[in-house]
């Protein structure tokens, strides 16, 4: 069973989808949908309209119009008036999330944005042009973050710049810290990289232990929580791991669900991946995917709450890596490592 109390359900569904395909998403590479704003009201009714066993309902909902790329469709208004009318009141938010493909097209968007909360808008890079064009894997990426953080500081937005740091990288750092004050950047901090989704892709290029003295001094004072994301040694992070023998039980901590543009519906604790999946809206409905997702029955998930993480350190770690993670980021792997065995 999930700790899923019936008190709060967040549930994003994917309009329209994401102009870019990071290297780093956690979410995958997922195709672009054309959903409908009525398709959405509909997908909402059908979770309002969801009862338990004993007929309670969820007390509160929030939804939300997008999954991976925020206001990525041309009726961005419309649809945050909308999610806010089908949300419990207070519950639909905007986190410092902005679609800086639209920052740096729509002459409007800016001044919008900066009348919601939180006024601040997180900017991605992955180094300098060449690298960060090749992280968000298109053409002019850099140029439109560059936009876009000038379009959100005329606007009162504080850009808050994320460096995800790989091998790649390392030689533009001190470039990029050249570029990071002449833009005036005060909210920066130098992001890691959780290995699923496409995310699993970049483990060839993640820094290691020896790579730390490339990072300018400078760079690592003013990154907002230092060079802590970057976590230790997995060859450090290991033997702890082996001794425990609890389950990884990942978990984000707010209960939500995500709609792809295909209706399949996974939790939002881990990469969108098939050992995750909760079931299809239209083919399973409703009904199956929350009691799924009550219940905790897709692999994943049971994974997760079963087998010891002892196990997974022992099958899938490298007891020689100098790789750098965060101890729930290695957990991330150790798990996406399990799911390609068993689900292929």
């Amino acid at each position: 069973m999930s700790d899923f109390d019936m008190s709060y359900l967040g549930v994003t569904v994917d309009l329209a989808g994401c102009p870019n395909r990071c290297r780093h998403c956690w979410l995958g590479n997922k195709k672009n949908g054309r959903m409908s704003v009525d398709e959405f009201k509909r997908i909402a009714a059908r979770f309002k309209s969801w009862r338990n066993e004993n007929g309670d309902s969820i007390a509160e909902l929030a939804f939300f119009s997008w999954w991976r790329e925020p206001d990525y469709r041309d009726d961005y208004r419309g649809l945050w008036a909308l999610e806010q009318e089908l949300s419990s009141p207070g519950r639909a938010q905007r986190f410092e999330l902005l679609s800086t493909w639209r920052l740096a097209r729509d002459a409007e968007y800016a001044s919008w944005a900066a009348t919601l909360p939180p006024k601040a808008c997180q900017i991605s890079f992955f180094g300098m042009e060449e690298s960060t064009d090749w992280g968000m894997r298109r053409r002019g990426a850099f140029r439109d973050q560059l936009a876009a953080t000038r379009r959100c500081q005329a606007a009162g937005i504080t850009p808050r710049w994320q460096l995800f740091l790989t091998k790649r990288c390392l030689p533009e750092l001190g470039e990029f810290l050249k570029l990071i004050r002449e833009y005036g950047i005060t909210s920066f901090f130098i992001g890691g990289i959780s290995p699923e989704g496409c995310g699993y892709g970049l483990e060839s290029e993640r820094v290691e232990q020896a790579d730390v003295a490339s990072i300018p001094d400078g760079m690592a004072a003013l990154s907002r929580d230092g060079l802590n994301r970057l976590g230790k040694p997995e060859r450090e992070l290991l033997p702890g791991l082996l001794r425990d023998h609890a389950p990884p039980d990942l978990s984000t901590n707010i209960p939500s669900v995500a709609v792809d543009a295909d209706y399949n519906v996974y939790p939002n604790t881990a990469e969108p991946a098939a050992w995750w999946r909760l079931g299809n809206l239209k083919t399973d409905g409703v009904d199956a995917i929350m009691k799924a997702y009550r219940d905790g029955t897709a692999p994943g998930m049971i994974a997760n709450r079963s087998i010891p993480t002892s196990e997974l350190a022992r099958r899938y770690g490298n007891p020689d890596s100098a790789k750098l993670y965060e101890k729930e980021d290695l957990l991330r792997r150790l798990m996406h490592e399990w799911g390609m065995d068993h689900h292929q």
